[in-house]
């Protein structure tokens, strides 16, 4: 009996254990499901399906289009056994007027303040050249306009170079880590081995940020991965352990720093590298502490005789100096390094040294102590240095001795040579920095193209000899500062990783002229040598030529958006249904995806002319095809698909930045023929009447397109970190319509230009480009108070 009862309680106890383990296993089950999205919301708009991976091609299906037979044009044959060089850049056609181009009698403001002479108004455009192109009457062609072309140029150059440094750091990572594993461990004492797994953690987490399919060994495996985790949230700050305790010059890590910004927000591929790149400018070797000097010793020799070199001073033309010791600081050292205790000596010898002949890391970027980073204790070496800006220095020693900073944009105008900034700073009381700014004059003797960039800005500041009366006007200066502004916001939105942080009218002919160039021929001339200097420096980084692993890249950007109208295709979503079944949203999502394809659309490499669902699905199987090849390293061996690759990749930035400067050089043919008051011949006429056109060229928008251009003006970037951890942004808006009464024949003609909007503010987080257009989308944000009266409500 009592055997039996003891049979059943114990029947009924593991029936209870078995029943709750199952419980366990749907719980914990359903808990994965729901993190990895199951029973999550899913993703309703387009662009929530693009980026959460939606319209990505599974291996089953890759398999499935390879057995798809696909026939190239004929016609791109005779592309194929040579890369062909663009000499012009497509035609672009602007079908129709943005709208009515107000009258003076609609300006209320010219008739209330007569002598106003500029205005900028409420009106905007997607893209600058919609204010010049179609219109029948006189148009102002702003520096504002051929800054934004020069802009787009070097952002897209930048970008296919970028792929190539992701090349090359996704060799030399690898290698690092084997050189720093192959050390004999019973052969190290304690503080080597310590150091060696510093280095190899330094360098594992970089690799594990750039390649998500990468396995750290078990020893380092769980640090790397927890850092990488805390690098890819981009949020909060805090010291791992394994970095050792926070000392003054370095408290803690600020994690926010590593959130992709610029044109390194395009793609997972870019903010990875991005991530990367960032986490190796960031974490310091202090040369006082023995592990951290040998653990940063260790990688320097480990990078020797690889493409290291190569790979960190490919942006040295573009930028000058390096504002921390890095890696090419030890390769200079005048004896070799081991992990002996008299190399270590001499190393630090020598750095000791030079640091009494020089200032490394003028710019801090550092959550640190005030007054703890210039000693000989704060001394430090980065595996990888980004770029000191002249402008981050002067912040940084204006800050030095304010201790806050009202307005970067403000203080840079001032040092550039704005005298109204410099009212503006006075009204304020800030005397430090009005000092600084004076000595701006020593940080721009540099010959880099960053300094010739801002030199070329500051002729914008200055008065210009002849110069129509307006232009010594309050709101011309105020103009002249936000423009300046707005090609310093583009700037470093490109080089967001590089650069360290911290009308109707009649003249006396009734003849309806063309319109007028800003009258700055100093900076047409300036930009025009700039833009031929940067193409000459591309060509010899080899940004033009054709790139397998950009191309790769690009193939499978393809590959999504085909693969998205087929999946439309397929929820009942034809073509033809877009406009009565797509939110205004995800139609304009659509149209930007294949406009980002632009003239390499696979459509044409198979000559069909209607995008469809059969179409859409050899388009995808062409892709595939051709994405094996490039994966290979090598062309298609099919002449045709051969050809429409080679058609297609040879670049068209080369002959962007040569057709630019050649505009450059007509602009300011045509502002100095207007400050001599020179009557404008009918070519000089008709290159204003077309200069829509031309912009629109400019910025790739190819034959019909430029009809509906793109919503992606806007930028927004960071440029420093507040005392209070906020993020100092500086951004521009949509271009915005500027009217100017220029003085013609003993007239004043109405005339209409575009400028960019300037703003300037702090945030707890980092704002990219698409956060940024959503922000101007719900409500217009505040401008700097000082550029107001700059502004009209019409």
């Amino acid at each position: 009996m009592s055997e039996s009862t003891d049979r059943g309680s114990n029947n009924k106890r593991r029936w209870l254990l078995i029943a709750a383990s199952l419980l366990l296993a749907v719980v914990a089950m359903a808990f994965l499901l729901e993190r990895i999205g199951v029973f999550g919301r899913s993703p309703r708009h387009l662009r929530e399906r693009w980026e959460a991976g939606q319209f990505d091609l599974s291996d089953d299906e890759r398999r499935q289009l390879r057995g798809i037979s696909v026939e190239f044009d004929s016609f791109f044959e005779r592309y194929a056994d040579r890369p062909i060089e663009q000499t012009k850049l497509a035609g672009s056609r602007v079908i129709a007027p943005t709208g009515p181009v107000k009258r003076r009698e609609q300006l209320a403001v010219f008739e209330q303040e007569p002598a106003r002479k500029v205005a900028v108004t409420s009106e905007t455009f997607r893209q600058f050249y919609q204010a010049y192109a179609n219109q029948a009457h006189p148009v102002f062609i702003t520096s504002d306009s051929i800054l934004n072309a020069f802009h787009r140029i070097l952002e897209d150059s930048i970008v296919k170079l970028e792929f190539r440094q992701i090349e090359r750091l996704q060799r030399l990572l690898p290698t690092l880590e084997e050189r720093l594993a192959v050390a004999d461990p019973s052969a190290d004492s304690d503080m080597i081995r310590s150091a060696r797994r510093r280095a190899r953690i330094v360098v594992g987490v970089a690799r594990q940020l750039i390649d998500a399919d990468y396995q750290p060994e078990s020893e380092i495996r769980m640090m790397v991965r927890a850092e990488t985790r805390r690098v890819e949230g981009g949020t909060g700050r805090s010291m791992p352990d394994r970095l050792g305790e926070p000392r003054p010059a370095f408290l803690a890590i600020d994690y926010s720093r590593f959130t992709p910004e610029g044109l390194h927000a395009r793609s997972d591929v870019l903010r990875r590298h991005y991530r990367a790149v960032r986490w190796l400018q960031t974490i310091p070797f202090f040369v006082g502490d023995d592990e951290q000097l040998v653990a940063v010793g260790l990688i320097a020799e480990a990078a020797k005789g690889t493409d290291w070199v190569s790979f960190v001073q490919t942006y040295r033309d573009f930028f000058g100096g390096a504002d921390d010791w890095d890696l090419q600081t030890l390769h200079s050292l005048k004896s070799d390094f081991d992990d002996s205790p008299n190399s270590i000596h001499a190393m630090r010898s020598q750095l000791l040294q030079r640091h009494g002949e020089e200032t490394p890391s003028r710019v801090n970027d550092q959550v640190a102590l005030v007054d703890s980073v210039s000693g000989p204790e704060s001394l430090s070496l980065r595996v990888l240095s980004a770029f000191r800006t002249p402008e981050a220095i002067l912040f940084q020693q204006a800050a030095e001795s304010t201790r806050s900073l009202d307005s970067v944009g403000l203080l840079l105008c001032a040092a550039l040579g704005s005298t109204l900034a410099a009212e503006h700073l006075a009204e304020a009381n800030a005397s430090d920095s009005i000092d600084q700014a004076d000595r701006f004059d020593r940080l721009l003797s540099d010959e880099s193209v960053y300094g010739d960039y801002l030199r070329c800005l500051a002729t914008l500041l200055k008065p210009t000899d002849a110069a129509p009366g307006f232009m010594s006007t309050r709101h011309w200066r105020l103009k002249s500062c936000q423009t300046v502004l707005g090609g310093w916001t583009q700037m470093r939105h490109t080089f967001a990783l590089q650069a360290k942080q911290n009308a109707l009218i009649l003249s006396e002919t009734s003849y309806v002229g063309a319109g007028f160039v800003e009258p700055n021929p100093d900076f047409f001339r300036r930009l025009g040598r700039l833009a031929s200097r940067i193409e000459a420096l591309l060509d010899e980084l080899g940004a033009f030529d054709i790139n397998y692993h950009h191309l790769h890249f690009r193939l499978n950007e393809f590959a999504r958006c085909f693969k998205l109208i087929d999946a439309l295709e397929q929820e009942g979503i034809g073509i033809d249904e877009f406009k009565g079944q797509l939110t205004r949203e995800d139609r304009e999502f659509v149209f930007d995806v294949f406009y980002n394809v632009g003239a390499s659309n696979p459509l044409l490499w198979l000559g069909a002319d209607r995008l469809d669902d059969s179409t859409s699905r050899r388009a995808l199987a062409a892709i595939v095809q051709v994405s094996d090849c490039i994966e290979r390293g090598e062309l298609p061996s099919d002449p045709a698909a051969r050809g429409a690759i080679l058609m297609s990749e040879s670049s068209s930035n080369r002959v962007r930045w040569l057709r630019l400067a050649e505009i450059c050089e007509r602009l300011r043919d045509i502002a100095d023929r207007q400050l001599d008051d020179q009557t404008l011949t009918a070519k000089d006429q008709q290159f204003i009447t077309n200069y829509g056109e031309k912009l629109a060229g400019l910025l790739n928008y190819e034959a019909y397109s430029a009809a509906s251009p793109l919503d992606d003006a806007m930028r927004c970037v960071s440029v420093l970190t507040d005392a209070e951890r906020k993020h100092v942004h500086i951004a521009v808006g949509r271009p915005q319509a500027i009217y100017v009464l220029y003085p013609h024949q003993g007239q004043e003609l109405l005339c209409r230009g575009a400028v960019f909007p300037y703003y300037e503010f702090a945030d707890k987080k980092v704002v990219d480009d698409t956060s940024w257009k959503g922000r101007i989308d719900r409500a217009t944000p505040a401008r700097p108070g000082w550029l107001e009266p700059l502004f009209v409500d019409d």
